[in-house]
């Protein structure tokens, strides 16, 4: 079984490298993996409560904001998923997970969400 990581940002570019996974991947084939990085300066709002379903509770509500679209997708697929949450810089932590998870391939958007401006 192949495993394909898919970084997920909520972004639509993001979702669109979900459904192309999804296509490649087929509902046996692969199992996906969806990852979310939240960077240091991102503030998390700890306090605040969620209830996205099949999330763990150890996801902030920022990850599980983001993710959970892509996991509406995939529930509707019949897809295998894993999910996963880290903190740092996105580049080096998406491809720290590939290499952990033995990922065979890395299908992910153009570009996510844009950066904060400071005009």
């Amino acid at each position: 079984m192949k495993r394909i990581l898919v970084p997920c940002d909520g972004s639509e570019s993001a979702l669109r490298a979900v459904r192309h996974a999804v296509a490649v991947a087929g509902p046996a084939a692969a199992e996906l993996q969806l990852i979310h990085v939240i960077e240091p300066m991102t503030p998390i709002a700890l306090s605040e409560a969620f209830s996205a379903a099949r999330l763990d509770e150890r996801f902030p509500p920022q990850a599980a904001q983001a993710l959970q679209p892509a996991i509406a997708i995939l529930d509707q697929a019949g897809v295998g998923y894993t999910l996963h949450c880290r903190f740092g810089e996105p580049a080096p932590e998406i491809a720290a997970q590939a290499r952990e998870a033995a990922c065979d391939a890395i299908v992910m958007g153009t570009r996510g969400r844009e950066r904060w401006r400071i005009s």
